[in-house]
């Protein structure tokens, strides 16, 4: 079935995946004002949409988010902070820890409330625009021996926060992370067993990430054009 065809039918979800949305960037490329998560596209904060694109894919789903706004709080999904710990060693670094504490978050986070589910899927808060069939083909690549890591690749691009992890790899990451120093997503994901999944084409802007008022601009006229595919379709139907 072609990727077209999944945006027609709405999200497909796939397995015991818990969803994990990380909204912790500091968007300096947005410019001043509202935490880049929460810029409106489409009469929403970005990260509404992609929670709602990444919740029917998986059994369950948190934000992690150090700045719980009460935006994020209408959601309607569990927003938890990096653990405890990652704050105080972002505090005594005087800078923020990047995406690997919020992966670390949400393993944990899994691992307690999601005991039995051995995998997490990752998303950034700013790619609003994810496809409704991410999880299954991520899944449906997740051979024997299965990787520890997978993530997406479209084009050139490789989306190291944008991929399956294996819970697994928790206490491995807190070590990393708070002894170690590793601080970029590929160096820990690379010393792991690593894959990536070529995505195979499909509608154009699917990865689109939000980092400038331009971008926005861009995502905010696929949505519009999405809506309109949708109406079409629907007219169309007997």
């Amino acid at each position: 079935m072609a990727v077209n065809a999944f945006h027609n039918l709405g999200p497909v979800r796939a397995g015991a995946l818990v969803g994990v949305v990380l909204a912790g960037g500091e968007g300096r490329r947005m410019g001043p004002g509202t935490p880049k998560p929460l810029r409106l596209l489409a009469g929403k904060p970005m990260v509404a949409h992609v929670v709602e694109r990444l919740a029917p894919q998986v059994m369950d789903l948190v934000v992690v988010a150090n700045d719980p706004a009460s935006e994020l709080r209408a959601l309607g999904v569990p927003v938890i902070p990096d653990p405890i710990d990652v704050q105080r060693q972002a505090r005594r670094e005087g800078r923020r820890l990047g995406p690997l504490a919020g992966i670390l978050a949400g393993m944990e986070w899994s691992l307690e409330h999601h005991p039995h589910s051995g995998w997490i899927v990752t998303a950034p808060a700013d790619v609003p625009l994810l496809p409704l069939d991410l999880t299954v083909r991520l899944c449906g690549h997740m051979h024997v021996p299965e990787p520890e890591v997978l993530v997406v690749r479209h084009g050139r691009r490789r989306e190291h926060t944008l991929g399956v992890w294996s819970v697994t790899l928790a206490a491995d990451l807190r070590r990393a992370v708070l002894e170690e120093g590793v601080r970029r997503v590929e160096d820990f994901a690379r010393r792991r067993r690593f894959a990536e999944l070529v995505w195979p084409g499909g509608r154009a802007g699917a990865f689109l990430n939000v980092n400038t008022p331009d971008d926005l601009s861009r995502a905010e006229r696929q949505v519009r054009s999405d809506r309109r595919a949708r109406a079409r379709s629907r007219f169309r139907q007997p």
